[in-house]
């Protein structure tokens, strides 16, 4: 059983690399050099484990990111879920989520934010306020199509 355990494992590790790789074309597996995943701007910790434990895992993230300086999180494969990374969880330190939320400008919002209701763009899917432009569809415009 230790064996299937490992070689799931193993292969969470390649679906993760795989599904970064769209993103990050050089993202591969980093076995034994301490990131899961190699060759990213973040430090990455896969799990394929029923006995995972957060926050074991959030020290462990902390301890390599406070020497690399990157961001870092887990990447979680839960039980039952097949090889579509785009399904798994993500585990993340609050800290360093709320900076990357302000570094993606997510403190400009409008004094009248109480009287905004949440939407979905029709386009994209992502979450943005009534009356605003998608932040995502904006970001992948091209000046000739605003």
């Amino acid at each position: 059983m230790a064996n299937a355990r490992r070689a799931r494992g193993f292969r969470t590790e390649r679906v993760v690399a795989d599904y970064l790789r769209q993103f990050w074309e050089f993202a591969s597996i980093g076995r034994g050099m301490g990131k899961d995943i190699q060759n990213v701007p973040f430090d990455v910790e896969v799990k394929a484990r029923s006995d995972f434990a957060p926050k074991q895992v959030l020290a462990q993230i902390k301890a390599r990111t406070s020497k690399s300086g990157e961001i870092g999180f887990a990447v979680l494969r839960l039980n039952g879920q097949g090889e579509d990374a785009r399904e798994y969880a993500a585990v993340i330190r609050f800290e360093d989520l709320v900076n990357l939320l302000i570094k993606a400008g997510y403190t400009n919002i409008p004094h009248n934010v109480g009287e905004l209701d949440p939407i979905r763009c029709n386009k994209c899917g992502d979450w943005m306020f009534k009356g605003m432009t998608c932040r995502t569809c904006k970001g992948l415009s091209s000046n000739a199509d605003l």
